[in-house]
């Protein structure tokens, strides 16, 4: 059986505004706003972003293309996971804002490529509370050994 490493985790808080549809990709931001327009939004206020990440952890994303990442967020009682792949090219330099992409496109916002969901493919009772102004999003980044 697999072995999951615990590499980050992060506190971000849902948002009326969140939409969370977007077919290519999810999002969290430091932003504590948020109008109708990001689409792939999962949660604002986060307490972390790319350029924040532990320097073992930018090592792990960049040397491990082939191996698989898990982001696991958690709110009002409900999991989604989604699993992903590092990239060489990952900058990790962003200051506000993370994605996780099903496409290679590669970003200093980027931090997963390859990803098996975006936005839109979150169960729905888990997009409605993504919805819910304040609600506290746990979320933890793996890597799968």
């Amino acid at each position: 059986m697999a072995r999951r490493v615990l590499l980050e985790s992060f506190i971000a808080r849902g948002h009326p505004n969140a939409q969370v549809r977007h077919r290519t990709t999810l999002e969290f931001t430091r932003e504590p706003r948020l109008t109708t327009q990001g689409d792939c939004i999962a949660g604002v206020s986060s307490t972390l972003a790319p350029a924040g990440f532990k320097a073992e952890t930018k090592a792990a994303l960049r040397a491990s293309a082939g191996r698989d990442f898990i982001l696991q967020m958690r709110v009002g009682g409900l999991i989604e996971e989604i699993t992903g792949k590092g990239h060489p090219g990952l900058a990790l330099d962003d200051e506000h804002e993370m994605v996780f992409r099903k496409s290679a496109f590669v970003s200093g916002r980027t931090v997963l490529v390859s990803c098996d969901k975006a936005s839109c493919d979150l169960d729905d009772a888990f997009r409605v509370q993504l919805a819910s102004e304040g609600a506290e999003i746990e979320v933890s980044l793996y890597m799968v050994s």
